[in-house]
């Protein structure tokens, strides 16, 4: 199933699981059963056929060990299925938190868990995200029995009231309450089961791999409709417990305290690696006070909820779009203020402080080696751009990549307006001309600039590479500009080409007999067929080779090659006898520079049919010891 016809079936289901959802979600049960029902036959089917095959063992001398081993093999098919029906989770990351450390918080999550009638959590646990979110972990994998853990993000808590806090955390108890929770785990486990299952059985049998192709998706485009329509019911649980304008409140602070912490935190933190090559040991306590009362100018606030509220809700996410939220709570959008005692605070008291401790040496463990390379790659950055620089202001004649090197960097080291003439100058140098047109674009729109439209259509017509990032581009941008209707026609454009990607990818991942493979259209003094042959000169192991390329379907202008390697005798016997990677093929993989994406593969008595192939096409062979 592609994305599109996924999303497709998710809309055509959406109205059923709206108007009766207690009777969509039994059709949903029925789906899971059916996949367990399906499991069970195979597992029966093939425990039948082996008592059939012990039957004949017994009961006949004939062709024991062909039977023998038929049951073995059947053995090892239902061992497989067995073994995929045991889903693991891992432990949600985060600092345990103690009743001693926290007993605010504890005694909150009590209160809202007897109020709303809800299971109890077994953990809370402190995180460093700006998010909170409740995790299911089943004991006994497929079969259930879970460990509930609350997850809630110091940033957040230090942006709330305890009230706004209180409505978060009530929001995540609503998804346990009336086993929202359990049905949610439920269905996450069957799909867990269903991946597993494909990776364990990939080839095996085509009627079962067609089987799992149709069901894994079709259960969880069914299950889909559930998740949204849930997150308006845990909503409503938070609104009755605190207050419709509280849980308001919440939601709408989330993009507002968020959009500030980046702006007047996070990146002028990150920033500071241009300065120093040693990582802030205070990452957390800085963000302390910046979370609870830094404020953006006014007009900058009200912009940030504007975009927030024109988001759609994404085809692929769970969560409704702000605008619906609020609509479900009859509660308008506003600008919330900051709190005077944040729910942080309230919730840890003195410890605070020790908690956002743990953190700031938690962040410097993680991240001092990469902030010091960092440092010295921006070092690097800065010099090669100091010599660039000069050497144009000079009018001393620049390579194309040093052009481009020259545009690159002044954008990330001084500005993107100071790079846009450097950029536009490359539009008359054919080699760098759909990048920098691209790039332009990129530009113009982050600037809501609407003169990069046309720049970025023009670069993705010509290179199918752009096309992703710039179908995101005009997207975002039509998406500030409030228009609705064209940023949800490029989502759709969005999808169709990533399922593209999909079957090109899966296009090029695979050589097989059925594939139509050509020479390499290559000519004969080309530069790319020399480095092919003074590569492989390094490797007394290969006598010979093909460069062949394979027939595509999808971005066939961009080739793809396969390397086709004729071994001496002994060579070809030891590549036979290993399992796995050969060291000799990954040596000249990673050594020998093929002419764009391909394989490079050693003649061997399992792929002598491409050996056929290649010695069908003389014009393709492009290496030979001695010529």
């Amino acid at each position: 199933m592609t994305r599109e016809e996924f999303v497709a079936l998710v809309e055509r289901l959406r109205p059923m699981a709206d108007a009766k959802p207690e009777a969509y979600r039994w059709r949903v049960r029925a789906l899971g059963l059916l996949g367990y029902g399906f499991i069970l036959l195979l597992i029966l089917g093939s425990l039948g056929l082996v008592g059939v095959l012990a039957a004949l063992v017994i009961f006949s001398h004939r062709a024991a060990v062909l039977v023998i081993k038929g049951g073995w093999l059947l053995l090892i098919f239902v061992w497989r299925i067995l073994k995929s029906l045991w889903v693991t989770f891992e432990r949600p990351e985060g600092r345990e938190l103690t009743q001693a450390e926290a007993a605010p918080l504890y005694a909150a999550v009590d209160r809202l868990t007897k109020a709303l009638g809800a299971p109890r959590f077994h953990h809370i646990l402190l995180t460093t995200e700006f998010n909170a979110a409740v995790v299911q972990q089943p004991r006994l994998g497929v079969l259930g029995w879970p460990r509930n853990f609350l997850l809630v993000g110091l940033p957040l808590l230090q942006s709330l009231t305890t009230e706004q806090a209180e409505a978060v955390i009530a929001h995540e108890l609503g998804h346990l309450r009336g086993g929202h929770g359990k049905f949610g785990a439920w269905v996450y486990r069957i799909s867990q089961t269903w991946k597993q299952l494909m990776d364990q059985l990939d080839g095996q049998s085509s009627w079962v791999a067609q089987f799992f192709q149709w069901y894994s998706p079709t259960f969880d485009a069914w299950s889909y409709g559930l998740r949204r329509p849930e997150e308006f019911e845990a909503d409503a649980s938070a609104a009755r417990i605190t207050s419709p304008r509280t849980m308001a409140d919440a939601l709408c602070a989330v993009p507002l305290r968020n959009a500030t912490l980046d702006r007047l935190h996070w990146e002028p933190l990150i920033s500071g690696v241009k300065q120093t090559a040693t990582a802030p040991t205070n990452t957390f306590s800085r963000l302390l006070p910046v979370a609870k009362t830094a404020r953006l100018p006014l007009p900058d606030e009200e912009a940030i909820l504007t975009q927030a509220l024109a988001a759609e809700t994404d085809s692929f996410d769970t969560h409704p779009s702000l605008r619906d939220r609020l609509a479900a709570l009859g509660q308008p959008a506003r600008v919330v203020p900051a709190p005077e005692v944040s729910a942080a605070e309230a919730f840890f008291g003195s410890g605070l402080t020790v908690l956002a401790d743990a953190f700031d040496a938690q962040w410097l463990e993680q991240n001092r080696d990469a902030w010091a390379q960092r440092y010295a790659d921006l070092e690097a950055q800065r010099a090669r751009l100091t010599d660039l620089a000069d050497r144009y202001a000079r009018n001393r004649a620049l390579t194309s990549e040093e052009r481009w090197q020259l545009a690159d960097l002044t954008e990330d080291h001084v500005s993107a307006e100071a790079s846009l003439p450097l950029f536009q100058a490359l539009f008359t140098d054919p080699a760098q001309e759909v990048a920098a047109r691209f790039a332009v674009g990129r530009i113009l729109l982050n600037q809501d600039d609407a003169d990069g439209l046309a720049l970025i259509d023009t670069a993705m017509a010509r290179d199918p590479n752009a096309r992703a990032v710039g179908l995101a581009l005009k997207q975002g941008y039509y998406q500030r500009l409030g228009d609705r209707t064209a940023a949800q026609q490029l989502e759709i454009e969005q999808i169709r080409h990533a399922d593209l990607l999909d079957l090109a990818t899966a296009e090029r991942s695979v050589l097989q007999k059925t594939d139509t493979y050509l020479p390499h259209n290559l000519p004969a003094d080309s530069p790319d067929l020399l480095i092919i042959r003074r590569g492989l000169t390094d490797y007394p192991d290969v006598v010979g080779a093909w460069l062949l390329s394979k027939q595509l379907v999808h971005f066939a202008e961009k080739p793809l090659y396969v390397l086709v390697l004729e071994l001496t005798p002994e060579a070809k016997r030891r590549t036979e006898k290993i399992e796995g990677s050969v060291p000799l093929v990954e040596a000249i993989a990673k050594n020998v520079e093929l002419p764009g994406e391909g394989f490079v593969v050693p003649v061997t008595k399992d792929n002598a049919w491409l050996e056929k192939i290649a010695r069908q096409q003389p014009e393709a062979r492009c290496y030979e010891v001695g010529v």
